[in-house]
Parts: structure tokens; C-alpha cells; sequence
């Protein structure tokens, strides 16, 4: 019987983890995502302010969509304990949400600088974590 206990508990536990592996790769993609500082230097030749805003506004959206993915995928029911306990996956989590929040703040910053070498380093940082 014990041996029959072992094996389900074993079992059970891989599964949990073979369902989780996919939404973690996601997790610590964001956590080890380097955010894209370019500082304004000379003035670069005029782009046009339409241009700006759509590079804004796409960052701004894969930014919310990964926010919302974190959210439904970790977070759902998550409780107070789970927050606070040290070395949470919770944690890793908050870790990620945070991590994007700060990229939608330099995103803000980017357009208010009119910095298209900014917004497009964001872009391109953002990409790999949209697509897959």
C-alpha cells in the first residue's frame, strides 16, 4: 500500500510540475528581461510624432497583455500566506509584474522624450515574450 501511495504522490507531483513548466519559462523570461535604457543624445533627424505614439502604444499593449497573462496564469488564488512565504513562486511572480510595470514606466518616459531608439529597444525586448 505504501509503495502504491509513493508512486501516486510521485506521480502527482510531476504532473503539477510538467503543467506549471510552460507559465514559469514565462516568469523568468520577464525576470531576467533587461529593460532597454537609452538616453537622449543629440537629436536625431525629426520622426514623425505618429510614429512615436504607435511604437508607444504597441509597447503599451504587449506590456498589458503580459500583465493580464501573469495575473490569470499565477495569481488567481493566490492567498496572503502564499504572498509572504519566503521563496514563493508567488514571489517570482510579483518579481515579473514589477519588472513590467517599471518597462511601462520607461515606456511613458520614452514617448514624453520623443526617444524612438528607446521605444524600439523596448519593442524588440519585448518581442520573444509576445511571440512564445
Amino acid at each position: 500500500m505504501k509503495k502504491l501511495s509513493l508512486f501516486v504522490a510521485i506521480f502527482s507531483l510531476s504532473t503539477l510540475t510538467a503543467c506549471s513548466a510552460p507559465h514559469q519559462d514565462e516568469v523568468e523570461k520577464i525576470n531576467r528581461l533587461q529593460i532597454p535604457l537609452v538616453l537622449p543624445g543629440e537629436k536625431p533627424a525629426e520622426v514623425q510624432t505618429s510614429h512615436i505614439a504607435a511604437l508607444y502604444q504597441t509597447n503599451k499593449q504587449h506590456i498589458n497583455v503580459l500583465t493580464t497573462s501573469l495575473k490569470n496564469h499565477y495569481l488567481q488564488n493566490t492567498t496572503a500566506k502564499d504572498i509572504f512565504t519566503e521563496d514563493s513562486p508567488v514571489q517570482r511572480v510579483y518579481a515579473s509584474l514589477t519588472k513590467l510595470e517599471q518597462l511601462d514606466m520607461i515606456n511613458q518616459q520614452y514617448l514624453k522624450d520623443n526617444n524612438e531608439m528607446g521605444l524600439r529597444s523596448i519593442n524588440i525586448a519585448l518581442q520573444p515574450l509576445v511571440a512564445g
